[in-house]
């Protein structure tokens, strides 16, 4: 019976660190994201073959989170008319984050899986697969958020990756694979980074 109640308390910390943490997942996506577009708005401005999708793009960026409907008809242009050009994978990244973050999955993995198939960047498809494995963990689909956490092939990503693997092990009970998982993800960024004192906090909370 001790051990019983001790199962359950350690569970329980467990989805109080999911609900606490939740939100790294998209803080990362948009740092990572912020800096990728600094670092190439420069060159990819200069392509006149991009200025209009690059306009486009820009309008979304633009669009208050209250106005959906607009950002998806200027998301769906991007994507029909400028499908060879960075920023459709980037406008359809972005209108997935949106909609996950106003709560609506349904709606958020289709705009992630586009992105993850058809963005002309690695480092794009690498956050909505990202994005999209954190969607499926919300909706507790443990075979699906695999798939798209395995996904990944950015190797500057390889850190989030794996903490993203811990967690899908754990949804699915197997501390010892989760305790890998995390391990390798604190390996990564040897303790200097925010992400690194989330991950440290979840391997005390399985016990090292």
């Amino acid at each position: 019976m001790a051990l019983d109640m001790e199962e359950q308390d350690q569970e329980e910390n467990l989805k109080n660190l999911w609900s606490k943490y939740k939100n790294i997942a998209f803080i990362a996506i948009g740092i990572f994201l912020c800096f990728y577009i600094a670092a190439t708005f420069i060159s990819n401005k200069k392509n006149k073959a991009n200025e209009l999708a690059s306009q486009l793009y820009q309008e979304v960026l633009m669009e208050k989170i209250d106005n959906l409907e607009q950002i998806k008809v200027k998301t769906d242009l991007v994507k029909k008319d400028h499908i060879n050009t960075p920023y459709a994978g980037r406008a359809s990244l972005h209108l997935g984050q949106l909609y996950a973050k106003t709560g609506d999955y349904d709606k958020s993995i289709p705009e992630l899986s586009w992105a993850g198939e058809n963005a002309t960047e690695l480092s794009i498809q690498s956050l909505a697969h990202y994005a999209l494995a954190y969607m499926y963990i919300a909706k507790k689909d443990a075979p699906k958020a695999k798939l798209a956490a395995e996904a990944i092939a950015t190797p500057g990503y390889i850190g989030l990756k794996s903490d993203l693997l811990g967690d899908i092990a754990l949804m699915d009970g197997d501390h010892e694979a989760a305790r890998s998982f995390f391990n390798q993800a604190l390996d990564f960024y040897k303790n200097k980074s925010e992400l690194a004192q989330v991950i440290q906090t979840k391997l005390d909370a399985i016990g090292q």
